[in-house]
This record gives C-alpha cells, sequence and structure tokens, in this order.
C-alpha cells in the first residue's frame, strides 16, 4: 500500500523587473496535530531560500495557510532575476528516486554560495547548511518519504 501525499507547498517570488515565479513541492499533510510543527518547519524553509535567493516573496501558500505579500515590493537588486535559477536534486530516502526543483532567483552574486569555478553549490556554506537542514527537515518525496539533498546548481 503506498502513502499518498497531499500536502504541498507553493512558494513565488518576484524579481528586479516585476516578473514572478512558482515554485512547489510535497510535504507532510497539514492536520491541526501538527500544524505548529508544519509551520515552523515551513518558516524554516523560507527563511533558508531566503538566504540564497535575491527576489523577494510574492506569496507562500501551505494546507490550510496562504500567506500574501501586498503591495508587491520589488528587490532593490537587479541581479534578482526570475529566470535565474536554483535546481535543488533531492533523493528519497527509501525508493531512491530522484526530484529536482527550481527556486528563482538565485544569489549568484554571493560568489561563497558556490564552489571554487563552478556553477554547484559549496555544500559547505553556512546559508547552503541551513537551506538543506530546512529542506530536509520538511520536504517529502512524491511517494511521503523523507528526501537528502544531493545538489544544487546555478542555472539560467
Amino acid at each position: 500500500m503506498a502513502i499518498v501525499n497531499e500536502g504541498v507547498v507553493r512558494l513565488s517570488q518576484v524579481d528586479f523587473d516585476g516578473q514572478k515565479r512558482q515554485f512547489s513541492f510535497p510535504t507532510t499533510v497539514v492536520t491541526a496535530a501538527n500544524h505548529d510543527a508544519q509551520k515552523t518547519l515551513h518558516d524554516a524553509l523560507v527563511a533558508a531560500i531566503d538566504g540564497v535567493t535575491l527576489g523577494n516573496t510574492d506569496f507562500e501558500e501551505y494546507v490550510a495557510d496562504r500567506e500574501s505579500v501586498r503591495p508587491i515590493i520589488l528587490p532593490a537588486s537587479a541581479s534578482a532575476q526570475v529566470n535565474i535559477q536554483w535546481v535543488v536534486t533531492y533523493v528519497d530516502g527509501v525508493t531512491g528516486a530522484i526530484a529536482n526543483v527550481r527556486i528563482p532567483c538565485a544569489d549568484i552574486t554571493d560568489t561563497t554560495l558556490f564552489a571554487a569555478s563552478s556553477n554547484l553549490w559549496d555544500p559547505t556554506d553556512a546559508d547552503w547548511i541551513a537551506f538543506v537542514t530546512a529542506f530536509e527537515a520538511y520536504v517529502l518525496s512524491e511517494a511521503g518519504n523523507a528526501v537528502t539533498v544531493s545538489q544544487v546548481a546555478y542555472l539560467q
């Protein structure tokens, strides 16, 4: 019998030009019993994403909760562009299935986020450590299993 996961987090970022990009991934279903814990994990992941991107949050939502930022506040940095993305590759801890999520407005101005001479992340960077910790604590695979971040790459 397969676990059916119905929890989803959807986020949207706005770039310097006012363009928006949404991205989403599966999570634990939010119930009355786990709402507070899931909200804490959700907020930690949103904060970690903010640490590695330049765009501003347009909205964030998960089951039973949607927080919109109105009016839209454009980022100060012209480098904040929705077409500049982090591609996060993660692996299902049980099935080994590989999945990706693209996060817009990647902060490519912070060279400490990158491995030397590479478009790949530096997993020893404090911002990436915070991101991985938050991501792995909150995000589930499509099958509903815990995941492990295997790589983050810059994609333009």
